[in-house]
């Protein structure tokens, strides 16, 4: 009889610290999802500014294309499929002055696993950029 109430207590303290864990998992289940829906907000927000850049990108390189000044077009070009690549954005294949799409589909070189190496232009883009910091 001692070993059945010995038992039954076993189980209680099991049960007990069953729940104490379960109420755990949900206070930290909780919280991840705030955290999720946190950077949900944050991405949509990045996406948005991104939609805004890449369209004052396009408003630029008209304006280059008009004045003739194509080399820096290029570059840009060039910039854009090494950043798209990188973080494997999908942006239109003539987003960047659509009169020189075709002048520019160059495909990107690859590197030893398959993924596009940044140009030289993209690499001096991104130190100047680093230095601006």
């Amino acid at each position: 009889m001692s070993g059945s109430i010995a038992s039954y207590e076993q189980l209680v303290r099991q049960v007990e610290a069953l729940k104490k864990e379960n109420s755990h998992l949900r206070r930290e289940l909780q919280d991840n999802s705030h955290h999720l829906s946190k950077l949900e907000n944050e991405t949509s927000d990045m996406k948005e500014v991104l939609k805004h850049l890449q369209g004052k990108l396009e408003q630029e390189a008209r304006v280059m294309v008009s004045s003739g000044q194509t080399e820096v077009l290029e570059q840009l070009r060039a910039l854009q499929m090494d950043i798209s690549s990188l973080y494997n954005l999908k942006f239109p294949a003539a987003a960047l002055a659509p009169e020189l799409a075709e002048e520019l589909a160059l495909p990107a070189p690859r590197g030893k696993d398959g993924a596009a190496e940044p140009s030289r232009a993209t690499l001096r883009v991104l130190e100047e950029l680093d230095r601006e910091r």
